[in-house]
C-alpha cells in the first residue's frame, strides 16, 4: 500500500522482483496487462486480489463476454478503473455484466465502436453505476445509427416477427432475415477468420436492385450477408467481399452470367451507377419529348383558336 511504483519484468530472465510470499500490509492495486494473452482461466491467479483498484486489458484479444462476468464477480468491492480498449471480442451485452462494480469510475472503450448496441450499454452502465465516467465511444456517431436503423424498420418491405427481429419481404412473398436477436457470432481462429464457412446459398429476393442496394445498406450489410452462407467472424463484411469476389471470377470462367446483386462491391457500385445515369438520360429524354408535345399542343390550340377568332370576325 501507498507505494506508487509500477514492477515490471527486469533482468535476463525477465522476472518481477516482488516478494515470493505474503507480506502483511502490502497488496497489489494496479495491473497492466495491456497486450498479452490474458484469458479467462488466467484470472484464477487474480482471485484473491481485494484491494485491486485499476486494470488495464487493452489490446487483449482473448477477453471476451465470459471474462467481465468474471471480472465483475470478482472486483466488485474495490475495482475503480478498467481499460477494454480494443478488446474486440466483448458484446453490448456482455458489458452489462460490469454493473456489479459499484466502486467503478473509469472505463476505457476505445477502439469498439463497431460493437453494435455498445453504446446503449455504456449509457445503461452510468445509470447503474453512480459517478461512472465512460470514454472512447462516439454517442454522436450512436444516434444517427440508431436514425438509420430506424429507417430500416419503417421501410414499407420490412417485417418484424413477434421476438422483435426484422425480415425484408420480396415480392414473392419470402423473407430475408437482417436484424434482432439471433446469435450471430461463432467461432474464429485467432486471425479473426471464420472457422467454417457454408456454401449454402439462399434465392436472390425478387425485388428491383436499387432497392435491394439501399436495403442492404440500411442493415448494414446483412441482407447481402446471409445470401452467401453467412460467413461468419468479426470480419464478415471483408469475407463476403472474398467470397462474391471468388465466385464472381470462377464464373466468369465458366461463362456463367453472374446476378449484379452478387457481384462484388467494386463491379456492382461501377454498373449501378451507370445504370442510375441511364435511367437520368432516359428521363432526361422524357422530358424533352414532353415538352415537345406540350408545345405541339399549344401551337394546334393557339391556331383553333386564331380559326375561330376569324370566323367570328367574319360573321
Amino acid at each position: 500500500m501507498e507505494d506508487p511504483n509500477w514492477y515490471k519484468r527486469e533482468g535476463r530472465l525477465r522476472r518481477y522482483f516482488l516478494p515470493g510470499k505474503k507480506v502483511d500490509g502490502m497488496y497489489v492495486e494496479a495491473i497492466d496487462a495491456s497486450g498479452t494473452e490474458l484469458m479467462f482461466e488466467g484470472f484464477d491467479n487474480l482471485y484473491d486480489l481485494e484491494f485491486l483498484r485499476l486494470l488495464s486489458l487493452k489490446d487483449c484479444r482473448y477477453v471476451d463476454d465470459w471474462v467481465l462476468s468474471r471480472i465483475g464477480g470478482m472486483f466488485s468491492s474495490s475495482l475503480e478503473m478498467l481499460d477494454l480498449s480494443n478488446c474486440k471480442r466483448i458484446s453490448a451485452k456482455g458489458l452489462v455484466a460490469l454493473r456489479s462494480l459499484t466502486k467503478l469510475r473509469f472505463l476505457r472503450l476505445d477502439g469498439l465502436e463497431n460493437i453494435e448496441g455498445i453504446e446503449k450499454s455504456a449509457l445503461m452502465l452510468e445509470d447503474a453505476i453512480p459517478d461512472l465516467v465512460i470514454t472512447g465511444l462516439d454517442y454522436d456517431k450512436a444516434l444517427s445509427q440508431l436514425e438509420e436503423e430506424e429507417k430500416l424498420l419503417r421501410h414499407d418491405r420490412t417485417v418484424l416477427d413477434a421476438k422483435g427481429n426484422a425480415f425484408v419481404e420480396d415480392d414473392n412473398g419470402r423473407f430475408f432475415y437482417v436484424k434482432g436477436s439471433v446469435n450471430e457470432r461463432v467461432a474464429v481462429c485467432d486471425q479473426d477468420k471464420p472457422l467454417v464457412t457454408s456454401v449454402i446459398r439462399r434465392e436472390l429476393p425478387a425485388m428491383d436492385t436499387e432497392e435491394f442496394e439501399d436495403l442492404d445498406d440500411l442493415a448494414k450489410g446483412k441482407l447481402r450477408h446471409f445470401l452467401v452462407g453467412s460467413p461468419s467472424g468479426y470480419s464478415w463484411t471483408e469475407q463476403v467481399e472474398t467470397i462474391l469476389t471468388h465466385e464472381e471470377g470462377w464464373r466468369h470462367w465458366e461463362g456463367i452470367p453472374t446476378e449484379i446483386k452478387m457481384l462484388p462491391k467494386y463491379k456492382r457500385v461501377a454498373l449501378l451507377e451507370a445504370r442510375r445515369q441511364n435511367k437520368l438520360l432516359n428521363n432526361g429524354e422524357l422530358m424533352l419529348e414532353l415538352t415537345k408535345d406540350s408545345e405541339q399542343q399549344e401551337q394546334i390550340e393557339g391556331g383553333e383558336m386564331d380559326k375561330q377568332q376569324q370566323q367570328i370576325v367574319c360573321g
